[in-house]
C-alpha cells in the first residue's frame, strides 16, 4: 500500500494523530528531499535510524520507477512532500496514475494544504469553484486570466510573491471588477485573508495593510 501523508505547511501542530502514527510505523519513505524529511522526523522526535529514505524526483527514469513499483508490491510505503498534502498538482500526481495502471493500492490521508482554507475563507460563494494551480508565468498567462475573469464560478490559483503585484496590474488592464480573495501565510504567524475589490486591495497594499511576502492563494469571483 502506498500512503500519501500530509505534513504541516508551517505550524508543527497541524498534523493528524494518524499521520504521526504512520510516520513512526512505516519503514519505507519516499520524499522530495531526504534532508527535509529527516528534519521533519526530528521535529516529532521520531527515530529514523531503521527507516529507508529515498528521494524520488524523476518520473522519466523507468528503471528507478520499476524499482519503486517492485517495493510497493511487497511493502507498505509512505510518501511526503516538502510541506502540505502530496500532491494536488505536482508531478507526483503521475505516481497515482501509475498505481492505477498497475492496480496497486494507495490511500490519501486528509489534512494540511493552503487551498482549502483559502476557499473556505473567501468572502463570496464557493459552493462551486475551479482550481487551476498556478497561472502561467509567460506563455498563456493572458488567456488564463481572461478565462478566469469570464468564469461563472470562482477560480482559485496559487501565485508567487514575485508576480502578485503584476497580477493585480494585469487584472486592472483587463477591467476586472469582481471580488478578489487573497490568502497568504496560511497557518503561519502572519496569516492574512482578505476579500475586496481590486481597487480596495491595491489601496491596502499602498497603505501597507497587506504585506507582499511569501506565496499567495488568489480567488477571483466575477459575481
Amino acid at each position: 500500500m502506498l500512503y500519501f501523508i500530509p505534513t504541516p505547511i508551517w505550524n508543527k501542530e497541524d498534523i493528524t494523530l494518524r499521520a504521526l502514527r504512520m510516520l513512526k510505523e512505516l519503514k519505507y519513505l519516499l520524499c522530495e528531499d531526504t534532508r527535509t524529511t529527516m528534519k521533519l522526523l526530528q521535529m516529532y522526535e521520531i527515530d529514523f535510524s531503521d527507516k529507508k529514505l529515498s528521494s524520488l524526483t524523476s518520473f522519466t527514469d523507468q528503471g528507478k520507477m520499476n524499482h519503486y513499483l517492485n517495493i510497493l508490491k511487497e511493502y507498505d510505503v509512505w510518501i511526503v512532500s516538502e510541506a502540505g498534502t502530496p500532491w494536488l498538482s505536482d508531478p507526483w500526481k503521475s505516481l497515482i496514475q501509475l498505481c492505477n495502471e498497475q492496480k496497486l493500492p494507495y490511500t490519501i490521508l486528509p489534512w494540511a494544504n493552503a487551498l482549502v482554507p483559502a476557499v473556505v475563507g473567501a468572502g463570496f460563494d464557493t459552493s462551486s469553484f475551479v482550481y487551476i494551480w498556478f497561472i502561467p508565468q509567460k506563455k498563456g498567462r493572458q488567456t488564463a486570466l481572461k478565462n478566469a475573469i469570464k468564469s461563472e464560478i470562482p477560480v482559485f490559483f496559487y501565485e508567487s510573491v514575485h508576480r502578485v503585484e503584476k497580477l493585480f496590474r494585469e487584472l486592472e488592464e483587463l477591467w476586472f471588477d469582481g471580488k478578489i480573495s487573497m490568502s497568504r501565510e496560511i497557518s503561519k504567524m502572519f496569516e492574512q485573508q482578505v476579500t475586496w475589490t481590486l481597487e480596495e486591495i491595491n489601496q491596502m497594499i499602498k497603505n501597507k495593510q497587506i504585506s507582499i511576502k511569501w506565496e499567495f492563494v488568489i480567488g477571483l469571483s466575477s459575481e
